[in-house]
């Protein structure tokens, strides 16, 4: 049986995410290849700076340019881990200034939020 989601099958999708991925590879400079568990890194996706830390490195083989990382961002302050792949990640931040940035959007998002409750928003 063939799983369908709309008018694609699963293996419709697996081949697409297979393409991207490749396109995605050829794309990663060496540098980026480098990338390991504990660096620090910002990357810009569609106009919005996310700053991540790598919290596991180098997978050999298919997913080597894959990393696992927890992501912190205006959109998601409190963080998301997930898969990055290195040719994403635009520059390397020291741990100082990641720190940093994460403290100011975690307190940026708590006081809008208190804004909002002030205004009777909930």
């Amino acid at each position: 049986m063939l799983i369908e989601i709309g008018e694609f099958s699963l293996v419709d999708i697996v081949r697409a995410e297979k393409k991207s991925r490749k396109k995605a590879d050829s794309k990663a400079l060496d540098w980026q290849r480098k990338i390991g568990k504990g660096d620090c890194f910002k990357r810009i996706a569609d106009g919005l700076e996310i700053y991540g830390e790598v919290l596991d490195g180098y997978n050999p083989g298919e997913y080597e340019n894959l990393r696992e990382c927890r992501c912190y961002s205006l959109a998601c302050p409190e963080g998301e881990t997930g898969s990055v792949h290195v040719a994403t990640i635009d520059k390397l931040i020291d741990r100082k200034t990641f720190e940093s940035v994460r403290t100011k959007l975690q307190r940026a998002w708590k006081l809008a939020l208190n804004q909002l409750a002030a205004q009777g928003c909930r």
